[in-house]
């Protein structure tokens, strides 16, 4: 198995195209065809189906594409380690933050920074929790947003933003209120669908339904993705709740959900960082921005400027 081989079935996926992914690549696309023909032998399936018209991942394809993308992840990863580790003045910011996080809102805060200081280089890496504090201790990266239900006394800590949660009804059930939203108390018996439980949604919403004194009957099988707990709950497999982040922006049968006093039920997201972090001067400023200058602009009181885009990794 070969990095290159990788690189061709992720850009394959991406552009649905074998013609496309080889110019993309720049690789001719008998050399891209030739490379992913021996990558399925490898592996022992076709990862995609291709006719005339599309090309498509099978269900191995969707299956090991995740995969398939850490392992590119982490060359990135271990080739920036190396770059900062040759060049120590090289400004280096690496932001992980758990699937849950609104991705959009975090382009949207970091804009100014990113104009203030053109010469830190930023890094993304979307990761489970776990993971997350692993990476943290290893000095893998710098700072990570998590839910405030998962927070821990090892890290410094600072409220980021909140995001409402909504209900997806069962087989599409109209639970139409006066007002148009639902109690937590007032939710009907369906086993409600979770993920495996890494990224935060399972733990947030126990916690949340505990606080409450609601009962939290979770379906007994795991999605996969958001998108799955919004399909399976088309299907009437369960129902569904997520962060309106995470709400496909076509789904008009989403309930806002409130608690016993009425306010809207969220999950708060902070962002923690190392105790003992030998506080670099560019990640120094970097928590001084997110302290003083961040919440006025989840506040919407200051304009935003046009952003470099940020690279994962």
């Amino acid at each position: 198995m070969k990095l290159r081989q990788l690189r061709f079935v992720k850009s394959v996926a991406e552009t649905g195209s074998f013609s496309k992914a080889a110019e993309q690549c720049c690789a001719t696309q008998p050399t891209l065809s030739n490379a992913i023909a021996q990558l399925e032998e490898e592996l022992g399936g076709r990862l995609f189906d291709r006719t005339t018209r599309k090309v498509e991942l099978t269900a191995f394809g969707n299956h090991i594409l995740g995969r398939i993308e850490e392992v590119l992840l982490a060359e990135q990863e271990v080739l920036q380690t190396a770059k900062t580790y040759h060049d120590p003045s090289h400004k280096l910011l690496r932001i992980g933050f758990s699937p849950l996080v609104d991705m959009g809102l975090l382009n949207h805060i970091l804009q100014p920074f990113c104009h203030k200081y053109q010469d830190i280089e930023l890094f993304f890496k979307e990761c489970l929790l776990d993971d997350l504090s692993e990476r943290l201790r290893g000095d893998v990266i710098d700072i990570a947003i998590i839910p405030s239900s998962m927070l821990s006394e090892e890290y410094e800590h600072v409220s980021f933003y909140e995001d409402p949660l909504f209900y997806i009804a069962r087989d599409g059930t109209d639970l139409t209120k006066p007002g148009g939203i639902l109690k937590l108390t007032d939710l009907p018996s369906d086993p409600v669908i979770m993920t495996g439980g890494g990224c935060g949604l399972n733990g947030s919403l126990d916690h949340l339904f505990k606080n409450e004194g609601a009962a939290l009957t979770p379906y007994r099988g795991q999605a996969i993705s958001y998108q799955v707990i919004e399909e399976w709950a088309d299907l009437g497999i369960g129902s569904g709740i997520l962060p309106q982040a995470k709400i496909s922006q076509s789904r008009s049968n989403a309930y806002p959900l409130t608690l016993r006093d009425g306010t809207d039920a969220s999950f708060e997201f902070c962002w923690i960082w190392p105790k003992e972090l030998g506080m670099r001067p560019h990640i120094a400023d970097f928590i001084d921005y997110i302290q003083t200058t961040v919440p006025s602009l989840i506040a919407g009181s200051d304009g935003i400027l046009p952003m470099r885009a940020p690279r994962s990794f």
